[in-house]
């Protein structure tokens, strides 16, 4: 999550101070917020970032109550290619993502209209032979809300080695946010005005490429509750420092002990069991 999210959240609330402007915390606000991330993934079972994996499942079995249903092991955002056990590419014209009109995506489900069944390879093993390369992430309305426009490059990306690209002025990306161009993913490491310096190319296990001038660059919008219960840890977190706290009350005994409230605030603790798997 960008540090500008953070700021830009305690401003709202009134508790802004000097850390509005001031830079000095700025590394350790980002070190909270990438682990406060990485906490909710931890806790829930989900990643709340995209990412692209080739990812491998089992032949269904074909006395499961819908053997043309094969389920995955993750969370499923679009598919790029859909390959079965004999090693042949199955089209998008022959399959649903299930659920159909919800997103994350929980299993593939061959039409019934469809000549395709589910397979093992040539010499009859079911176990890991189906492969899905696809995007993957927990992201609630994918297809409406997973990725806004964030302006367009103003210079073709000409190699898939060079870092830093150029943007046409007005664009609205920020030091830390995750982008795609056309299928490439970054993350964004600074900014100088126009010019955009990523981690690295092909981030996330995407491919990196060259793209057009003009191409549109695209922000990722992780799902909205996830960000607040960052956004509320961190602020808990980042306030205990200085002896303060953004949720619940303070309490001294009489012997001086600072008694606090939880670094995971109750709503933010809501919002990661509303997420957690079971296994």
């Amino acid at each position: 999550m960008p540090l500008t999210d953070f700021k830009n959240w305690l401003a709202t609330r009134g508790l802004a101070g000097a850390v509005g402007t001031d830079t000095s915390d700025d590394a350790v606000i980002e070190d909270l917020l990438e682990g406060a991330s990485r906490y909710l993934d931890a806790e829930t079972g989900c990643m709340f970032f995209p990412r692209v994996e080739t990812r491998y499942h089992d032949v269904p079995d074909s006395e499961t109550y819908d053997p043309r249903l094969l389920y995955v092991d993750d969370d499923l955002l679009e598919i790029t290619t859909l390959t079965n056990g004999d090693n042949t590419i199955v089209p998008s014209t022959e399959y649903d993502l299930w659920p159909k009109n919800t997103t994350p995506h929980l299993g593939i489900r061959l039409k019934d209209t469809s000549t395709y069944q589910w397979v093992s390879d040539t010499t009859g093993n079911y176990k890991f032979v189906i492969s899905v390369l696809g995007w993957w992430g927990n992201r609630k309305q994918y297809a409406q809300r997973g990725w806004l426009s964030g302006g367009t490059l103003g210079a073709a990306i000409t190699d898939a080695t060079t870092l830093a690209f150029t943007m046409i002025t007005g664009h609205s990306l920020v030091a830390g946010q995750i982008i795609k161009i056309d299928s490439e993913i970054y993350n964004i490491a600074s900014i100088s005005t126009n010019t955009i310096t990523p981690i690295k190319r092909g981030d996330n296990g995407s491919t990196a490429a060259t793209h057009a001038d003009g191409a549109t660059v695209y922000i990722w919008q992780p799902n909205e509750d996830v960000k607040t219960a960052i956004l509320q840890i961190v602020g808990n977190v980042y306030a205990n420092r200085s002896g303060q706290a953004s949720s619940g009350r303070i309490n001294v005994t009489a012997s001086g002990v600072v008694i606090r409230p939880e670094d995971v605030p109750p709503m933010a603790q809501k919002i990661i069991e509303r997420y957690r798997r079971i296994t």
